[in-house]
């Protein structure tokens, strides 16, 4: 899991007025011949199943602030904030009292790599070693 706060970073000036802010430079290791890019509402007060991706980097950025859990961790993210997520981190959104809006990449898209590991919400025992 990798959490990146934007409002911790400096934007770079460009000359031409753009003002870009660097959030993320992710070597995924994996062929990629198709990503997904998702516009996600959750509504006040969802809680979504923890799950994982066999072979996908989740990346989430934020319009809304969140708490997420990852990996039996609450994850607080403000509006701008970016969670990247490795394959096999187990993860889900938690309830908050407004409702929360993300743009979601896939990385690759791989249907159906979504894995609900049951009601014990441990981590998945095998790992792929990168």
């Amino acid at each position: 899991m990798r959490v990146v706060h934007s409002d911790s970073m400096a934007p770079d000036e460009r000359p031409d007025g753009r003002s870009v802010l660097p959030l993320l430079d992710l070597p995924v290791g994996v062929p990629v011949d198709r990503a997904a890019v998702l516009l996600v509402e959750h509504p006040a007060d969802f809680t979504e199943e923890r799950h994982y991706h066999r072979h996908l980097y989740e990346i989430f950025y934020f319009l809304d602030a969140a708490d997420y859990s990852v990996n039996g961790e609450t994850v607080r993210l403000n509006s701008g904030d970016l969670l990247v997520l490795e394959p096999y981190e187990l993860h889900g959104a938690l309830p908050v009292p407004h409702p929360v809006r993300l743009v979601v990449f896939h990385v690759p898209k791989v249907p159906g790599d979504k894995v609900q590991p049951g009601n014990d919400l441990q981590e998945p025992r095998e790992r792929p070693r990168r």
